[in-house]
């Protein structure tokens, strides 16, 4: 421990800190302005960051269910509190493994999911360069870098045994059902209408789907943590009461992507317990590519155009239900209407896509009038709502295939530590697989791995995997 450090962790510094607390209370009574209490609350953030550094790390996961979204000057925006955790755990994270950690970052980035990983990054960066509009871009890539280095870096950085596995786990499940109660309970003040979620769950969500997102993808987690208190009766009812609340906010949040993706587990598990990986890899390849040939040939895909009369608002979810698979419901056929243009764009532009964050400004040429719905204007200036798509569309054939290996990548992985891990850590590779397998899921709807609430989960379920193997290694040289 360096002699800052010493310092402040001596018994002098402790006392100081008080006194420090009692002036500045007295000065902020009598000048009353309570910006003096400030200094104290300052000066402990920084004692916190230096001493413990991943606590500044437990905060931040504290802060995302809570965050909201704030406009800067200068046409920018963030998330508010988690995305200035983000900056400062970047900046003092980068020092803390330089300095003390170092090793840490060697074995994270001679792993092959970190190598898939860093290639995704850096092809960002390429079409980043090549977009058309290069400063929109390069914002999009400045904000995925911390995100890959505080979710992927610290947190295998961080969560470097089970016990702060634990504490991660039980941080993330009751701050999302503490959020949970405190929009239910203003839910329930409106009859639990459909038509009025998307204003009760503001401002800590943008809206319902960004709420119920996060649910899905904090809830697998409960199923190490119960296991891990398989001896402790109290913990595991309590537990399963936070689960509860998390499926009552799920029911409640009319999310129709967040519905299916929570079963995404009942699929995946099975087909790597079976070493099946490669075999729906490839038929999914072959499905996908057929189904594509023969919507296209012929011009087949104009049959799915929506009769624009008919594809309309709905403010009661259960015809919601209904107007879906008849094509009648307008968010599902305005979706339609985007990837229309965006497989046109991707045809355009196949190898370097547009850029990052360039869907919006460049879509509309591509656009067909037989898709188009009365919200067609998109005054919201929302995205293609599929991430696949949109990833082809901004970054190219090659920055699909990137993130699709990355995918198959973690999914391998997951696959060995099904196998080989011992069964205490095997819980938690099930936790990561069910939480990835929503996330996936959901972006076959949405575009969210690029939001705090989903991209998060994504990025430290990456690195929670990476860990998981490294402690088993790690357990198999202490017994050989």
């Amino acid at each position: 421990m360096d002699r800052s450090i010493a310092f402040l962790s001596a018994p002098v510094g402790k006392s100081i800190f008080p006194l420090l607390v009692c002036l500045c209370a007295l000065i902020s009574i009598g000048t009353d302005h309570m910006i003096w209490m400030f200094i104290p609350l300052g000066i402990l953030f920084v004692w916190i960051s230096v001493v413990r550094l991943h606590w500044i790390y437990y905060l931040l996961l504290v802060s995302i269910p809570f965050s909201t979204e704030i406009e800067l000057p200068g046409d920018l925006g963030t998330d508010f509190p988690d995305e200035p955790l983000m900056w400062w755990l970047f900046g003092l994270g980068s020092v803390f493994l330089i300095t003390r950690r170092f090793q840490d970052l060697i074995t994270l980035s001679r792993h092959p999911l970190s190598m898939l990983l860093a290639f995704h990054w850096l092809w960002i960066l390429c079409t980043s360069i090549m977009s058309t509009d290069p400063i929109l871009s390069m914002k999009f890539w400045l904000s995925k870098t911390w995100y890959i280095f505080v979710f992927y870096v610290m947190t295998f950085v961080f969560l470097k045994n089970t016990h702060r596995l634990r504490w991660f786990a039980l941080l993330s499940l009751l701050t999302a059902a503490l959020s949970v109660l405190i929009i239910e309970i203003r839910h329930g003040l409106t009859g639990f209408a459909f038509n009025t979620i998307n204003e009760v769950v503001r401002p800590f969500y943008r809206n319902h789907v960004n709420y119920a997102c996060l649910l899905v993808c904090v809830l697998p987690f409960l199923y190490p943590l119960i296991h891990s208190f398989r001896q402790k009766p109290w913990i595991r009812y309590s537990l399963l009461f936070v689960g509860i609340i998390l499926l009552i906010g799920i029911a409640f949040s009319y999310t129709r992507a967040a519905y299916v993706a929570l079963f995404s587990i009942v699929f995946i598990y099975p087909i790597l317990k079976f070493k099946l990986l490669n075999f729906v890899s490839v038929a999914s390849i072959i499905l996908i590519c057929v189904g594509l040939f023969y919507y296209v040939m012929d011009n087949k895909y104009l049959e799915l155009a929506p009769d624009y009369n008919q594809a309309v608002t709905h403010t009661n979810f259960s015809s919601l239900l209904e107007a879906t698979p008849q094509g009648k419901d307008i968010s599902t056929m305005e979706r339609l209407y985007r990837w229309v243009a965006g497989i046109r764009m991707t045809q355009e532009r196949a190898l370097i896509g547009y850029g990052p964050s360039n869907f919006v400004q460049n879509y509309e040429p591509f656009t067909l009038h037989q898709f188009a719905t009365y919200v067609s204007d998109n005054p919201e200036q929302s995205t293609i709502h599929n991430y696949y798509l949109m990833t082809a569309v901004e970054q190219g054939i090659p920055g699909l295939l990137f993130f699709l290996i990355l995918l198959y990548g973690y999914f391998k992985t997951a696959q060995y530590a099904l196998i080989h891990l011992c069964p205490e850590l095997q819980t938690w590779v099930i936790a990561t697989l069910w939480s990835t397998g929503t996330i996936l899921i959901i972006l076959l709807f949405n575009d969210m791995i690029e939001t705090d609430k989903v991209g998060s989960y994504f990025f430290i379920n990456l690195a929670i995997l990476v860990r998981l193997i490294q402690m088993s290694n790690d357990d198999r040289r202490v017994h050989v």
